[in-house]
């Protein structure tokens, strides 16, 4: 956990920070939520597969899977914009590895386990490349619909329908009986 305010700063700078940190945080819809760890999942199993059956172009292709899965569980759990810019551009790197290793392992001399593999990676990572950019190019007017609500109490109007007057009227004042 962070400190608010320091010694050294305003109370300006202060509020900066905080409105920084605010603006960092993204919000994830149950959607995305679902479909990212179905994709992540999914990558690191293929993955796993890639790096036990592969040859050295699906190693690359798996080490730039296992970083875009790491980097979307991060997003998954810290909800960062910096987390899911990073999950968005490794992502977009690992399906670029995918398609490649793909089109080698269906050229080559690869099984159909490897090629398969490879195949069902793309897919995922550009799934994922598809949920972080979704989520990262969300207008700032869409993001956190819960904190931009309007109010519903109207300036004036207590919630029974009763008029709020301002100033209160005054009691008369209570002085103790002296005996």
């Amino acid at each position: 956990m962070f400190r608010l305010r320091s010694r050294h700063q305003s109370i300006e700078e202060t509020l900066e920070q905080i409105e920084h940190r605010v603006f960092d945080d993204i919000r994830l819809p149950p959607w995305a939520r679902r479909v990212a760890w179905a994709a992540t999942t999914v990558l690191i199993m293929t993955g796993i597969t890639e790096w036990v059956i592969g040859g050295a172009l699906p190693l690359v292709t798996s080490a730039l899977g296992a970083a875009a899965a790491i980097s979307s569980v991060a997003t998954l759990r810290r909800r960062r914009f910096r987390w899911c810019v990073a999950a968005a551009y490794l992502s977009g790197l690992s399906t670029v590895a995918g398609v490649g290793a793909f089109w080698w392992s269906r050229t080559g001399s690869a099984g159909p386990i490897l090629a398969t593999s490879t195949g069902v990676a793309a897919v995922a990572a550009a799934t994922l490349t598809a949920v972080w950019v979704a989520v990262a190019i969300t207008p700032l007017q869409d993001s956190h619909p819960d904190m931009r609500q309007t109010s519903k109490r109207k300036w004036g109007v207590r919630e029974s329908g009763d008029t709020i007057t301002w100033p209160p009227p005054s009691a008369e004042p209570h002085r103790p009986d002296r005996k």
